[in-house]
């Protein structure tokens, strides 16, 4: 017996809309996407007619239908939190891009959401689905390496950005240096105590006024004695490139450290590598795995793999560096009193 697909609407199909739709449309067979919506009337049309799914003239139009029962919400960051609370009080299971919220506020309102409506959330970062990150959390789980010690990360993006002085570094703590949050609590498994950031503006235009940082460096420490190490940089140019280290007392893992293929092409000029250009060729394996993992939960009503506390968590860490950034000292990061409970499965 075929089992029925899984409608999926998604709400925001931008870059990475476009992505989770197109996954959902193609590259996942118990998924069929059913709705797209996007405050951008033509941009939802043309992706609707491109994958063969409704465009919505609504998000309550989405939300009301009874064949979409996944929402992906990928939407600019500032609508997460009420976009969310309506998918989940409706009883849709929901897979939210990060950051979950703008304030822990917010994230604690989302997570009543779900609760309230016995509805699923969980959270994108998709790169706990990386083959790679995902062999090294089994690695370090066993204890093969020992005691995992030290954390040290990069994430470098290709392109500069030139957000200006006033945004300080908000926007690089909510959308790029919390992957590296979340996957080191993920790594190491224990939480985060403090954050310490010291940024500033290291590209081409450093000499001009009014750039807010592009670079930062993070000294985290965890609540079980461990330390994190973590790079942001945007404007590397020569490539999109995340590497990770867990440094333990009997060994270390890496990841990241190899190139797009196995390819070297050697000339008079020199040595040449194929380099990701970007996080959606780096990383697409993961979000077509995160996509699929969350859908085929829905019918045994599965808990999903990264919660709304860690969605919290994250963002916690990604207040306390732009609080330390703020303050020029380590900033505690706030803790959840009473963490309330993951939504309960359907009777």
């Amino acid at each position: 017996m075929t089992r029925e697909r899984i409608g999926v609407g998604v709400v925001g199909v931008g870059m990475m809309g476009r992505r989770h739709a197109e996954n959902a449309a193609r590259s996942i067979p118990e998924a069929r996407l059913a709705a797209v919506f996007d405050a951008d009337r033509a941009l939802a049309g043309r992706v609707g007619r491109e994958i063969d799914a409704d465009a919505c003239g609504s998000l309550e139009e989405l939300l009301e239908r009874s064949d979409v029962r996944v929402v992906v919400i990928a939407s600019p960051r500032r609508f997460h939190a009420e976009q969310a609370i309506g998918a989940l009080s409706r009883g849709k299971d929901v897979l939210l891009e990060k950051p979950m919220g703008l304030s822990l506020e917010e994230c604690d309102r989302i997570i009543a959401a779900a609760k309230h409506g016995r509805s699923r959330l969980q959270i994108g970062f998709m790169r706990r689905y990386d083959s790679a990150y995902a062999e090294a959390k089994r690695l370090l789980s066993s204890g093969a390496l020992g005691q995992a010690l030290l954390v040290r990360a990069v994430h470098r993006d290709r392109e500069e950005t030139n957000l200006p002085a006033s945004s300080g570094i908000t926007e690089m703590m909510l959308e790029s240096t919390i992957h590296d949050f979340d996957l080191s609590r993920f790594l190491l498994g224990d939480e985060i105590a403090s954050v310490a950031t010291t940024a500033a503006v290291l590209c081409h235009t450093r000499d001009a006024h009014g750039h807010a940082p592009n670079a930062a460096l993070n000294s985290v420490r965890f609540a079980g004695g461990a330390l994190a190490d973590i790079e942001t940089y945007w404007g590397a140019q020569y490539a999109y490139d995340v590497r990770t280290e867990v440094v333990c007392a009997e060994g270390t893992a890496l990841v990241g450290q190899h190139p797009r293929s196995q390819l070297a092409v050697y000339t008079r000029d020199g040595a040449t590598r194929d380099l990701f250009p970007g996080f959606l060729e780096r990383f697409a394996d993961a979000y077509r795995a995160e996509l699929s993992d969350f859908v085929s939960g829905v019918a045994e009503h599965r808990p999903p793999a990264v919660s709304g506390l860690d969605g919290r968590a994250a963002v916690a860490a990604a207040l306390a560096g732009v609080a330390s950034y703020e303050s020029g000292k380590a900033e505690a990061v706030a803790t959840t009193a009473s963490p309330p409970r993951e939504p309960s499965p359907r009777r």
